[in-house]
């Protein structure tokens, strides 16, 4: 039963992680009024590289480490309740692995969402008019 129950909880990380690389990066909405496209451009390819200065690998390791450890102790609690002490041990294995990758999807998640925003505000910064900039 608990061999089930691993396979199952690996088996939906998985196909979350999977679903997570789908992930769409919309380009900014840009009025170039005042700008050229070669202008524009070159403060787009400016502002890309120093958004990429966004760590998501970082972001995805520590949101991991902490949905790991959150996830190992509500599994233990669960799994304590469900089959006492050999249930505690199997939820503590559960609860990190899923808590893991949940917490990895999050926190590269959240690395793209800061990604976008320091973009956006990057370009409005250098004059132009960013439709999508959530203020």
């Amino acid at each position: 039963m608990k061999q089930t129950l691993i396979k199952k909880a690996f088996l939906v990380s998985a196909v979350s992680l999977g679903l997570s690389a789908c992930a769409y990066n919309q380009s900014p909405v840009v009025d170039l009024a005042g700008k050229t496209d070669a202008e524009y451009q070159q403060d787009l390819a400016y502002c890309e590289s120093f958004a990429a200065s966004v760590d998501k690998e970082e972001a995805s390791r520590v949101a991991a480490a902490n949905g790991a450890a959150s996830g190992a102790g509500t599994g233990a609690i669960v799994g304590a309740f469900d089959d006492g002490l050999e249930g505690a041990l199997g939820g503590v294995l559960v609860g990190a692995l899923v808590g893991a990758v949940s917490g990895s999807i999050e926190g590269a998640v959240a690395a793209t969402e800061t990604q976008e925003r320091v973009l956006r505000n990057c370009l409005f910064e250098k004059g132009y008019n960013v439709y999508d900039r959530q203020h």
